[in-house]
């Protein structure tokens, strides 16, 4: 019988939530769930054999509501867990800090993977070409089956270890300061313009409700997770931030739908009913 497993993943351009699905249908029977609907109650069910974390990199470190949803997410000690981590090139301290947070709650030893797949920090550079994504995605595919077969034989991983935290410290608010982003304040910087048609995409997209249509439009409030999922999918290119250049392309994971970003619940690799 397949082992249930349940994967909570953090994406705003699709990349993660393309990984997290990949792996849940080679594993099977595996239900895929925005991390945002744990804010409320952050407990695993009895049922999953399998907990992963499938998250971007918040440059070099897990994003906020990541970090906060593993430190007080309950599970029990039978319960496996892996983490997996998506970057650019470099997960920094993503995997080291994430399995800090679940080892001692679990019997297992956590398994850690980190994952390359084509940058997409829109604030800070324009996307990769089409044919360098490509790249990427098939390096993914072939990458994914390894990590899922060691994930059903609970072969040990080990974590590439850290750069100098401090040092890693300096470059990431060095380099956020340039960009004029400051991850922790909870201020996005976006804005419309008038090509904006109030189709209520980005509020349905942005799965912390920090976007709200209004009769003055739409309207960001001060929770902003900068997932970047709400300019990378806006159809119109409506959405604006005074670093991002006009005319600057969009990246979305060719293997996702905007109807899949507007979703919180997936059931991938099994019989079941999607969820």
């Amino acid at each position: 019988m397949t082992e249930k497993t349940v994967i909570y993943y953090y994406s705003g351009s699709g990349n993660s939530l393309s990984v997290a699905k990949h792996i849940g249908e080679r594993l099977g029977n595996t239900d895929i769930i925005s991390i945002y609907t744990l804010r409320e109650d952050a407990a695993v069910p009895a049922d999953y054999t399998r907990v992963g974390i499938v998250t971007a990199t918040w440059f070099v470190r897990p994003p906020r509501i990541v970090k906060e949803v593993c430190e007080k997410l309950r599970l029990l000690r039978t319960q496996k867990v892996f983490i997996l981590a998506t970057c650019g090139g470099y997960d920094g301290y993503v995997c080291i800090d994430l399995k800090a947070i679940f080892q001692p709650k679990t019997d297992s030893p956590v398994q850690t993977f980190m994952l390359p797949m084509p940058p997409n920090h829109i604030v800070g550079f324009s996307p990769l070409p089409d044919w360098a994504v490509k790249l990427y995605l098939r390096h993914e595919a072939k990458a994914i089956v390894k990590i899922a077969g060691k994930i059903e034989s609970g072969a040990h991983t080990r974590n590439r270890k850290g750069i100098n935290r401090k040092a890693l410290a300096w470059v990431s608010k060095t380099f956020n300061g340039w960009l004029g982003v400051d991850r922790d304040s909870g201020e996005g910087g976006f804005y419309t313009s008038d090509a904006c048609t109030e189709c209520g995409i980005c509020e349905k997209i942005c799965k912390n409700g920090n976007i709200h249509m209004t009769e003055n439009g739409v309207e960001w409030g001060h929770d902003c997770q900068q997932c970047m999922g709400c300019i990378m999918w806006c159809p119109n290119y409506a959405i604006r931030h005074p670093n991002v250049p006009e005319r600057r392309r969009r990246y979305q994971n060719p293997n996702i739908t905007i109807e899949d970003m507007m979703q919180s619940e997936f059931h991938v690799g099994g019989d079941a009913n999607e969820i």
